[in-house]
Parts: structure tokens; C-alpha cells; sequence
């Protein structure tokens, strides 16, 4: 089951990668996802291995890199012939399906050509070159230091009322997702998952940071709107609980709101990163578990933990998290509460 999911990543991204961004230069998706992984697929794969099966190992998180710019490449290509209207021309009697298919086999022929010819030909080992550059920045990024300033960065943007997960924390989903890979593959050895070496493992999409950050920088600010004696401020806290709880913050962050708002930015931006930093601490230690599992975004905090990690105990995180929000937060708060009855009056 490994093997045929998180061991097969690169292969499933390079055409998701490729559908994606071929829709945002308006080419046909199933186009560019084609034409993605055929690039990707000749520039991975080596020949036989020595049972005579295929090699696949650059199917699994070390071919991120080369989807990444396969992806980007061949997309690229298709769009560079729409443009110039390079192509084969089907007469107008023609299925437009068939049509299609037809005006993208020059660009697929083209990107192939240029991934042989470098693969092959020129015999570069694309995936071996980026690994090799990228891996020194990859292993000196998982550190408490690293995690607490990509949480600030993430949460100061959306204090600036930016979508700081799509913006800034989607850009370290690579390295997530490496680390994530070579857990599972211990995980899948007979390593437990306390002893797994990687704190941060899928890092930008699930894994610690997801735990840590809105359980301190929003589930607080729910419970203090719940209680509170202002009308608008307990409606909210209705409307903007249950989403909270499946990490849906936007309710919080653009409706009360905190973007932007002077009174609650600080304890925001730092609660997450407080909170982030003490949860590294913690699941650092050979006696928490650490991410071997890609659990969606959206499942509650208090889950993510013991199903991505299998280990019940990573719900500790969860609730001091939460109380070192309250705590950053309960200075602010009755401040800001007090500016509201103001502008009421």
C-alpha cells in the first residue's frame, strides 16, 4: 500500500501539476496533464532494474523536483505551439476530441524529444543532479528555527488579510513531503513511529504545523466570542465554530476580523508561532510519534495527530497549544472588546 501511494507521488503529482497549470494558461487539461507525465516519464526512467522489471524509484519523493519542472516545461511547450498556432489541422467535420488529440501530438513529440535527448543522449541524470543541489538546503530546513519563522511568516501575511497557506506555506510541501515519504518507508520496515527521524514530515500540507497553529491562533478566539456578551461577537462564534474545528479560518480571520486588526495581530501571529515552536520541542522526543501519514488538511486537530502519527499521545500538542493561545490572546482580548462597544455607542 505504500509502495502504490506515497512511493508513487512524483508520478501522480507530474500529471496534477501539469493538468493545473495548463487550465491556468487556458490549455485543455487533459492535454497537459498528458503531455506532463510523458515528460516526466522519460526523464525518470532509467531502463531495467536487475530483476528486468522498470525502475521506479524516482516515482516516489525523490522525483519531486523533476515533476515540478517537467510539469512547468512541457506545459510551457504546449502553450508556446497554441499560441503560434503550431499544430496539426484537423478539417472542421472532425470530433473536436479527436481534433485535440491531434493538435498536441507536435508539442508532446517535442517535449519527449528534448527529455530524450538530455536523458539519454547527453546521459544527465536529472533527478540525481536535483537531489544532490537541494538536498544540503533540505536537511538544514528541518529545525525548530525554520518551523517557527515559516508559521510567522505564514500568519503575518494572512494578518495582512493574505491567504498565507496558498502564498508562502504550499511553497515547503516538497520537503514535507519527502520527509513524509521516508517516514512511511521506516513505518513500513518495522520502525516505530517515535523513533522516525523527521519532526516537520509533511510540512505545508498536513503534519505538526497543521496541529499547532490554528489550535492556538483561532480555537481561542471561537471560545472567547462563544462566551462573550456582545451579540455580533457571539453570533460569530456560532457561524465560525464547526468550521474552525476542520481548520476552516477564514470565517475567524476575515469576519471578526483579525486581518488587519491592531488589537489582535500580535497575539495572533504569535501564538501560532509559539505554539508551533513548543510542539517541535515535544514531538522531537523519542517518546512522541512523529508523521508517516498524509491526513487532508481539513480533519480536526485533535485526529490529525493519532491518525497520521498512530500515536495517541500526540493530543498533548493539541491542548497546550491551545492554552498558549488563550494565554497570548487574554490580554487583547478585553481590549479589543471594549474598542467594539465604542464605535456601538
Amino acid at each position: 500500500m505504500n509502495t502504490l501511494t506515497l512511493s508513487f507521488m512524483s508520478l501522480y503529482a507530474s500529471f496534477t501539476m501539469a493538468t493545473y497549470y495548463g487550465a491556468s494558461l487556458d490549455l485543455d487539461k487533459l492535454s497537459s496533464g498528458t503531455i506532463g507525465i510523458a515528460t516526466f516519464l522519460v526523464f525518470t526512467l532509467g531502463g531495467l532494474d536487475k530483476s528486468g522489471g522498470i525502475e521506479i524509484t524516482a516515482f516516489s519523493s525523490n522525483g519531486l523536483f523533476v515533476a515540478i519542472i517537467t510539469s512547468i516545461f512541457s506545459v510551457r511547450v504546449l502553450w508556446i505551439f497554441k499560441k503560434y498556432n503550431i499544430g496539426i489541422k484537423m478539417p472542421a467535420s472532425v470530433p473536436p476530441a479527436i481534433g485535440k488529440s491531434f493538435s498536441a501530438l507536435l508539442p508532446v513529440l517535442a517535449s519527449i524529444i528534448v527529455a530524450w535527448f538530455i536523458r539519454s543522449i547527453c546521459n544527465f541524470d536529472l533527478v540525481t543532479f536535483l537531489n544532490t543541489v537541494c538536498q544540503p538546503f533540505v536537511s538544514s530546513s528541518e529545525n525548530i528555527w525554520t518551523a517557527m519563522l515559516v508559521v510567522f511568516i505564514t500568519l503575518l501575511l494572512w494578518s495582512c488579510g493574505l491567504h498565507g497557506d496558498g502564498i508562502f506555506l504550499g511553497l515547503f510541501t516538497p520537503f514535507g513531503l519527502q520527509w513524509l515519504d521516508q517516514n512511511a518507508k521506516l513505518v513500513a520496515k518495522g520502525v516505530s513511529s517515535t523513533q522516525l527521524p523527521h519532526v516537520l514530515a509533511g510540512l505545508g500540507n498536513t503534519g505538526l504545523i497543521r496541529m499547532t497553529v490554528w489550535t492556538a491562533a483561532v480555537w481561542p478566539l471561537v471560545i472567547f466570542m462563544l462566551i462573550s456578551k456582545n451579540k455580533f461577537l457571539k453570533k460569530l462564534g456560532v457561524t465560525a465554530g464547526i468550521p474552525a474545528i476542520f481548520t476552516i479560518v477564514e470565517p475567524v480571520i476575515y469576519g471578526l476580523p483579525i486581518a488587519l486588526n491592531p488589537y489582535l495581530i500580535i497575539p495572533f501571529v504569535f501564538s501560532g508561532t509559539i505554539s508551533t515552536g513548543v510542539g517541535y520541542l515535544l514531538m522531537s522526543s523519542p517518546w512522541m510519534g512523529k508523521f508517516f501519514v498524509a491526513i487532508p488538511w481539513a480533519t480536526p486537530q485533535f485526529l490529525l495527530g493519532p491518525l497520521g502519527t498512530g500515536d495517541i499521545k500526540t493530543i498533548l500538542i493539541v491542548i497546550i497549544s491551545f492554552v498558549i493561545g488563550l494565554l497570548c490572546y487574554l490580554p487583547f482580548w478585553p481590549i479589543y472588546v471594549k474598542s467594539l462597544e465604542k464605535k456601538a455607542e
